[in-house]
């Protein structure tokens, strides 16, 4: 791509000011938070909803809080840029020569007056560099910015990938509970039968084993669980919490907030995505840094009074004029390199836009196909625990054996267990989304004041 004539005389607005306690990314969306909790509240608040976990994110999480203070030394970087720089301070120089001796027609020597020079030196800056400067600044500042933006969105997404994680891990363990707990109850059942002869040995060895294996089961799902805890309270990164959050409700699909055809989802991505205005701020920075450079060839003088008193009394006031002169140096080659920069930003921006483009485009297909199996192993559920429960009453009235009611309950196990991971795979799909759209529906998850 031919990266376009750059327009080196435009002003740089002035930068925006953002609270550094505050999310930058609330600032985007317009979230209202609540107040952190008080180590109290978070003591006895053990439970995490989906919301509070995101709240607490923005607010607690160790790296968002680090990358938050870049903003500050950004802003300060504007406003040095637009200070002029220390080597366009004037210049004063005086040169005193207090004894001054002449020879006399005789051969000796007189004091004559002293000699004195004093010259002003202001250097005069041309082609507009401090606002070049500025803009520089500036745009980097717009970078910083974006950047911080785009880590509170990752922040955000980990997060809901982290939470719908440990809800997903917390109710596999549910079902393994549920499962060893009705093995359990057969086993005892079968032993008492047996110990009345009125069933084989057999099958309180079969009862035995799926109820060691349903054991199992059940400890493997709660390492699991604990695995899903430690990630999600790292990442929301609350002391308080470390060893106590855990989430609130039952594995759903999500809601589907991205209405709207694929090419009206691109446009949303291409306007929110932080990672394309800050690929815009880089280009606008490699725009105002080719300026300058094109300005740097034009040479800066210095102009300023002179005042000359020599050893005959006589005074001497005029003007003094100096100037680099540009030999082996033009700047000619800073301005290709410059050129260059510019020409890699632009197409570094293009290419991050088609980038989002196919990331939106397979996002949005995933979550289309995952939000549909979903609800179909959803609506399977129903039918399988309604026969699980009617072989269980057949059992219990002696018209079945124990081997088909083992294979029935094992498949219901297996749906409920194809359902949380049908369920799981969506969220996770739809964590996708989000970020391929820049978390615009998170909106969704928490409050939001409207525009204006």
């Amino acid at each position: 791509m031919a990266a376009a004539e750059p327009v080196c005389a435009q002003s740089p607005p002035a930068p925006v000011q953002h609270s550094q306690s505050t999310s930058t990314y609330s600032a985007i969306v317009q979230v209202q938070l609540q107040p952190a909790p008080t180590p109290d509240e978070s003591r006895a608040a053990v439970t995490l909803t989906l919301q509070t976990a995101l709240e607490r994110t923005l607010s607690s999480n160790p790296d968002l809080i680090a990358v938050r203070q870049n903003l500050r030394v950004s802003a300060e970087a504007v406003q040095v840029a637009r200070l002029l720089p220390t080597n366009l301070n004037p210049t004063a120089s005086v040169d005193v020569r207090p004894w001054v001796f002449g020879v006399t027609p005789s051969g000796g020597t007189e004091r004559l007056e002293s000699t004195i020079a004093v010259t002003w030196s202001q250097p005069v800056e041309l082609g507009a560099r401090t606002a070049k400067r500025t803009a520089i600044a500036h745009a980097e500042y717009e970078q910083t910015h974006w950047n911080i933006v785009q880590a509170e969105l990752l922040a955000l997404v980990q997060t809901y990938r982290a939470y719908q994680t440990a809800v997903y891990r917390r109710d596999k363990l549910r079902v393994a509970r549920e499962l060893a707990e009705l093995n359990g109850q057969l086993l005892q059942v079968l032993q008492h039968q047996w110990e009345a002869n009125q069933v084989p040995a057999a099958d309180v060895v079969l009862a035995n084993v799926e109820n060691l294996s349903a054991q199992q089961r059940v400890e493997a799902a709660e390492q699991e669980y604990v695995d899903a805890l430690a990630v999600l309270r790292q990442q929301i990164g609350i002391v308080e919490l470390a060893d106590s959050a855990e989430p609130d409700g039952r594995l759903e699909a999500p809601q589907d907030a991205t209405a709207g055809d694929d090419e009206g989802l691109v446009q949303t991505a291409l306007c929110v995505r932080p990672e394309i205005q800050a690929a815009r701020a880089q280009v606008d920075r490699s725009r105002a840094a080719l300026c300058l450079a094109r300005a740097d060839r034009i040479p800066i003088p210095s102009v300023g009074p002179v005042y000359e008193k020599n050893e005959s009394g006589s005074s001497f006031y005029g003007m003094a004029v100096s100037t680099p002169i540009p030999v082996w140096n033009a700047g000619g080659r800073l301005v290709t390199q410059r050129e260059a920069e510019y020409h890699r930003d632009a197409v570094a921006l293009e290419q991050t836009q088609q980038r989002v483009i196919v990331q939106v485009k397979t996002s949005a297909t995933r979550w289309n196909r995952a939000q549909q199996l979903a609800a179909k192993t959803t609506t399977m559920m129903q039918p399988l625990a309604e026969h699980e429960a009617r072989m269980e009453r057949l059992f219990t009235a002696g018209q079945t054996d124990l081997v088909k009611l083992l294979q029935v309950r094992q498949r219901w196990l297996d749906g409920a267990n194809t359902q949380l991971d049908t369920t799981w795979q969506a969220t996770q799909a739809y964590a996708d989304l989000l970020a391929s759209l820049g978390g615009v529906t998170l909106l969704g998850l928490l409050p939001v004041q409207p525009n204006g």
